[in-house]
């Protein structure tokens, strides 16, 4: 990748450091050997962070956080720093390795070890993840991680919305306590949320994610953010796993009943803090229970689209009541935690998700729609007063606080139903492949009104008909996730079935940019049909079916098609009688 800058302000940074631990200024991934062999005291003002230097009245900034990475490199030769693509605006995506004799992909996978990406500060409000991992390259730095080391590979970034962690206001997440210097905003540049684009691929930092997912090829992946959450709950830390219902049963297994267990019950061993799932009391009476979000099903929510493909992936949500340097503390306990675990049951890890990888979900009824599900047992939820606390810096806006060292007496516990987990409303056949036929015209059709969807109007640029248009948007999303696919090269017969539209109908409301979400009905009939030279055929045969299949499905609730990335075609007017993908159980040659 491209190298990264050194701005002034970093260079002012990495003058408060020892000689030792000079930085240049070159790129992150450039570090001299002296640099690398250099050791010093890893104690002094040099090693704290900008909480920890303000009190915890301000968060990082980028270029403080790079500086940072380097500094922590500069000290452990473990620590081989990269970058792995750019955000909307050019800054550099930064990447900390650690485990591997390098940085690339090449010298990762050929450790063997199992590999764990962790990214923070997807909403730059939310940057307790990326101060906790900080605070995690320092522990690193000062050898005392060495032992996960034996049989981990770490990928850490801890600024993956860098864009809008520069974006700082004191008025940001008015009801978030601290820290009060203001944080950054939860979109990126373009307005978009980073959480909302596992599957349309529309930003910088999302493909940039996706490409390192598929050339890093991590067996576990973490997510980091903060939630407004109850106002009193007592849960410090709440965490979810990916819920679409289509995920692997191993991997959700060792997840749900095994890891989260484990670590839940570790924290509260030796801290005393109560973790539990992500989610809020609602209802009332008979009604009142503990739920988690069945958006969450949908993998354009990121820890979702790890679930789907085959990644063991958590999201963490600390409590944004709770005081700044709490929530730093409790994220990084997770990580101690987590990573402990993943460290001593490597193997298990690796073999799970390798057997999901090899799992083939073809002739499978698989979920296109989902609901929660209550648990059959009640679970312990707990609740804590918060207090008002008056904002220094805004005015009328007070904050919510759970002061530190709240008198443990005012914690309460309610034994409650729990809807945490999701199962189908409705499911559809996974077939052997997915077939977008190309039209046999290829004279360039009349442009139309441009159809809803997209950030700022455009799907992938194409000229040519409509199908043409549409194929090039699809094989550019494709590529961009990873998922394989192919273009036939001479007319041949088809056996397979297509999608009767019954309707076609599109959201007024405008959602993530100007998209409109576009909803089919009706039903797939056998067919027989010559499939044109030039058709796009996408097996499902290969690691990534569980995301192939949610993607191409005309039923999907978060597919190509409920994005308008299929509106070359099906914005028509008049309207198409038939989805523009087929899919048979048939081998296409």
């Amino acid at each position: 990748m491209k190298p990264l800058s050194v701005s002034p302000v970093t260079r002012v940074l990495c003058a408060l450091t020892s000689t030792a631990l000079f930085l240049t200024g070159g790129a992150l991934s450039a570090q001299t050997p002296a640099a690398k062999t250099a050791r010093a005291s890893t104690t002094g003002a040099q090693w704290l962070t900008r909480p920890e230097r303000t009190d915890y009245a301000e968060t990082s900034r980028y270029d403080d956080v790079i500086a940072y990475m380097k500094q922590m490199a500069a000290v452990n030769p473990n620590i081989h720093l990269t970058t792995y693509g750019y955000t909307t605006e050019g800054r550099p995506l930064p990447l900390a390795v650690i485990g591997a004799p390098g940085a690339s992909a090449e010298q990762v996978l050929a450790t063997n070890k199992t590999r764990v990406y962790i990214q923070g500060n997807i909403h730059a409000g939310e940057v307790e993840g990326k101060e906790a991992l900080l605070w995690l390259l320092r522990s690193i730095a000062k050898g005392e991680r060495n032992a996960w080391l034996k049989s981990t590979v770490l990928l850490i970034n801890p600024i993956y919305n860098a864009d809008g962690n520069e974006r700082v206001s004191v008025s940001n997440r008015g009801s978030q306590a601290g820290p009060v210097g203001g944080m950054g905003t939860r979109e990126n540049a373009q307005g978009l949320d980073l959480n909302r684009d596992g599957t349309k691929m529309e930003t910088a930092e999302a493909r940039s994610m996706a490409s390192l997912l598929t050339r890093y090829q991590p067996h576990v992946a973490m997510d980091l953010h903060t939630t407004d959450g109850s106002s009193n709950s007592g849960f410090t830390m709440t965490y979810e796993t990916s819920l679409n219902p289509n995920n692997s049963k191993a991997q959700m297994s060792l997840l749900r009943d095994v890891l989260l267990p484990e670590i839940t019950k570790n924290v509260k061993t030796k801290h005393g803090a109560d973790w539990f799932y992500y989610g809020g009391v609602s209802g009332t009476g008979e009604q009142r229970a503990w739920r988690s979000d069945a958006e969450l099903a949908k993998p354009r929510y990121t820890s979702t689209y790890y679930g789907v493909r085959n990644i063991l992936g958590l999201l963490t949500e600390t409590y944004s009541y709770a005081s700044f340097k709490t929530r730093i503390t409790e994220t990084y306990w997770f990580l101690e935690e987590s990573l402990s675990y993943v460290a001593s049951h490597g193997a298990t890890v690796r073999d799970v998700v390798a057997k999901a990888n090899a799992e083939s979900i073809i002739g499978q009824q698989l979920a296109v729609r989902q609901q929660l599900v209550k648990a059959p047992a009640l679970q312990a939820i707990v609740f804590a007063p918060t207090i008002s606390v008056r904002n220094p810096y805004v005015a009328d806006r007070p904050y919510r606080l759970r002061p530190d060292g709240q008198d443990r007496a005012l914690v309460t516990t309610e034994m409650l139903p729990f809807f945490g987990t999701a199962e189908p409303t409705e499911t559809t056949l996974a077939p052997r492949v997915w077939v977008v036929p190309m039209t046999a015209s290829t004279a360039a059709a009349p442009t139309p009104a441009p159809a809803p969807g997209g950030f700022g109007g455009g799907r992938g640029g194409a000229q040519g008909t409509p199908t043409q248009r549409m194929m090039a948007t699809v094989i550019d999303r494709l590529e961009a996730h990873g998922i394989r696919y192919r273009v036939t090269t001479a007319d041949q017969p088809f056996s397979g079935d297509r999608f009767k539209i019954a309707t076609n109908t599109l959201e007024t409301r405008e959602y993530q940019g100007t998209h409109k979400a576009r909803t089919l009905t009706g039903a797939w009939e056998a067919a027989e049909q010559t499939l044109p030279a030039g058709s796009l055929v996408i097996p499902m045969d290969q690691p990534l079916a569980r995301l192939a299949f949610i993607l191409m499905d005309p039923r999907s609730d978060d597919g190509f098609m409920w994005w308008n990335l299929l509106d070359a075609v099906l914005g028509q007017s008049p309207a198409p009688a038939y989805y523009p993908v087929w899919r048979s159980m048939n081998a296409v040659p």
